[in-house]
């Protein structure tokens, strides 16, 4: 009877989490992939490459519609992908650059000469673009490509934007520079305000090289550093700063909708996810350095892609959803990887010209209902069956190996002390 229990538990709550298959794979052959963006629904998808190459796929994989440029090329795709828009980085040496908005079918909206991009954001619905180059000048255009905000120091002139962001609806901007006190520069593109904070940065001068907004802009979460070790900080849009930890080297960052999910990738392979108030919610660690991140809106579902080659869905709370590891030669890494808003599709690079795109529902799961059988037959468990499967499995909301299963159940059913 005990052991009946005990087998029981082990289904329950040691199930492996869930494997997952890419629905579609796409290669772009000899050249590399610098950007890509997901629709609202995952039905379309938008790759730039270092070669100039600007494609766009729908859902089945299949290319709508391509166009070959000559720089480096960062993207983006309105949530109901009627909008595509490519930021093309020619020639830093002669500050040329291209912005370039198109409708759903690939024709050319309307293009504007930028200078060098050296930073780039874009409003959930492309209502707004935001564009900043090596001169340190700020543009953000609205959805026609008429300006509605122009930032052009002289005195800051030659100070190359180092991190840009919008937020998503549009009406906030933040910008930093490449100048010997670092500091962000806050802008309500509404009012054409500007806000500066500084003083949070003047202990190190580190540069300023993320930026992300939550929706509505009420926080900013940002990183900088130069080193092994970089600064995290989470700030108001009044500049006011909640929090900052010192965190290994800061690959990518992300923020969730109400600033809820401050989630941060580093260099020693971990995932960490502090609140508002700067408390650590919750830590995941994966094999190599966490390469990208992206999270949906409303921060329910995250995923995560590591130099060594691993796709991590997770939920909120840091449980699997499912996971994937490409087997490639030499070796895999993921470059990139988005989510869509509505947690439909996740869209992956791998060893940097290869599209993987997976639906973002688990496979389904392997059944497992056991015969009857009698006492006799139910302790004669087969020695293949003690064997540890090559996955981490799922124990009440975490992952641990399978071999701690045993140990886990004994302590959860210890006597309270």
């Amino acid at each position: 009877m005990v052991l009946a229990v005990l087998l029981i538990l082990l289904i329950v709550f040691c199930s492996p989490a869930s494997a997952k298959e890419p629905t579609w794979i796409q290669n772009v052959s000899e050249e590399y992939i610098t950007d890509l963006a997901v629709s609202e629904d995952g039905s379309r998808v938008v790759v730039g490459t270092s070669m100039g190459g600007l494609y766009l796929y729908d859902g089945n994989g299949s290319l709508l519609w391509s166009e070959r440029y000559k720089g480096t090329m960062s993207v983006g795709i309105a949530s109901d992908a009627s909008l595509i828009v490519s930021g093309e980085s020619e020639s830093s040496e002669k500050d040329k650059g291209t912005l370039r908005v198109y409708d759903r079918n690939g024709t050319l909206a309307w293009r504007r000469h930028t200078g060098w991009i050296s930073g780039f954001g874009i409003s959930e619905d492309l209502g707004r673009i935001a564009v900043g180059n090596r001169l340190g000048q700020v543009v953000v255009y609205d959805h026609e490509g008429s300006e509605e905000f122009l930032e052009d120091n002289l005195l800051k002139r030659y100070s190359p934007v180092s991190a840009l962001a919008l937020s998503a609806d549009g009406i906030y901007a933040g910008y930093s520079l490449l100048e010997k006190t670092p500091a962000i520069y806050l802008i309500n593109v509404d009012t054409w305000g500007i806000r500066t904070i500084s003083s949070a940065f003047r202990e190190y001068g580190s540069a300023v090289h993320t930026i992300r907004f939550t929706g509505n802009g009420t926080y900013l979460l940002a990183a900088s550093g130069e080193g092994s070790t970089d600064k995290a900080y989470l700030f108001t849009n009044r500049g006011v700063m909640r929090w900052n930890e010192s965190i290994p080297h800061i690959h990518d960052m992300e923020i969730s909708s109400d600033g809820d999910l401050c989630v941060i990738g580093s260099d020693d392979g971990c995932i960490r996810v502090y609140d508002t108030a700067g408390n650590l919610s919750w830590t995941r660690c994966m094999r190599g350095a966490i390469q990208t991140l992206s999270i949906t809106p409303q921060g329910d579902l995250l995923v995560a892609g590591s130099e060594e080659g691993e796709i991590y869905l997770m939920d909120s709370e840091g449980a699997f959803v499912w996971m994937y590891t490409p087997q490639r030669f030499p070796r895999a890494t993921i470059q990139a990887a988005q989510i869509s808003s509505l947690g439909s599709a996740v869209v992956t690079v791998v060893n940097r010209n290869e599209i993987l795109y997976f639906t973002g529902e688990p496979d389904p799961p392997i059944d497992v209902t056991l015969p009857e059988e009698s006492d006799q037959e139910a302790s004669q468990i087969p020695e293949e069956a003690l064997q540890e499967p090559p996955f981490p499995v799922r124990f009440f909301g975490g992952a641990i190996p399978y071999s701690d299963c045993g140990s886990e159940l004994i302590r959860a059913f210890q006597p309270l002390q």
